[in-house]
């Protein structure tokens, strides 16, 4: 199987740069780094790959993330068998192994502001933006997946277009998310895949944080530019629904054949 691997050092302060260059000595051509001096954000530094990768079948994973097993050609036969399926998104663990709730139904302002008490107090936060019956033991269609790690093939980013450059860190996985829904191409929740996740998740830890603003000016940004901010249900009905039930019986004969 033909392959590459390409990382971004996204202007990295530590030991990173001489791991990746023994990396690099001991995997030859195959592995392709890109060092920038500055943290660029997540799309900048996810672009530049994706721009540059030559495989047909694309694999986004954070630094943070672990591949726990090999599925990956159950997964390629998965794209294979449906051309309208953009992004498979595995589960993902956390370290503890329980399973993160890594798909969401699309984010409103209103499910933001739910969220706001619990993350101020350090409680329990109000999740309305959940699905309810998560997690999902099969393969099923969902509004949105986050993007530390997602399947696609090379066509989709040629189809949908770079990552929002305009967006720093996050949303930049649910933008690129509805516009892959908006390009006709589903996201689906892949369970087969197990992904770790060592998520620090500090946006909700310093909710004062550079970071943290970071993300509600994309928040912002991200419902103004898709022009809805409380009523996701019109939105997934435009853009969505339609595609969705037209999968989900597919995938079920799918898995009864396989």
């Amino acid at each position: 199987m033909n392959w590459e691997i390409r990382v971004v050092n996204n202007g990295s302060r530590d030991h990173t740069a001489q791991l990746l260059a023994a990396y690099s000595q001991a995997m030859g051509p195959r592995l392709i780094v890109d060092t920038l001096e500055h943290n660029h954000g997540t799309t900048i530094a996810r672009n530049i790959a994706l721009e540059q990768a030559r495989g047909r079948i694309i694999c986004v994973m954070d630094s943070d993330a672990e591949l726990l097993h090999d599925g990956l050609g159950g997964m390629v036969s998965f794209l294979d068998a449906f051309p309208e399926v953009g992004i498979a998104a595995p589960r993902i663990l956390t370290p503890q192994g329980s399973i993160y709730n890594s798909v969401k139904m699309l984010p409103t302002l209103s499910d933001k502001l739910r969220k706001l008490p619990g993350i101020m107090n350090r409680g329990a936060k109000r999740n309305t933006d959940w699905y309810p019956n998560f997690p999902f033991e099969r393969p099923r269609p969902v509004h949105t997946a986050i993007s530390c790690c997602w399947f696609f093939r090379k066509e989709l980013f040629d189809l949908v277009g770079p990552l929002d450059e305009r967006i720093f860190y996050s949303p930049e996985d649910v933008d690129w998310c509805l516009r892959c829904w908006k390009a006709g191409r589903a996201v689906v929740y892949y369970p087969y895949i197990k992904v770790m996740h060592h998520t620090r998740q500090i946006t909700h830890k310093r909710p004062f944080s550079r970071l943290s603003m970071s993300h509600l000016r994309g928040i912002l940004y991200y419902l103004c530019k898709h022009r809805y901010c409380f009523d996701r249900d019109r939105l997934a009905s435009r853009h969505i629904d339609s595609l969705a039930g037209e999968l989900a019986p597919r995938l079920a004969a799918w898995e009864e054949q396989a």
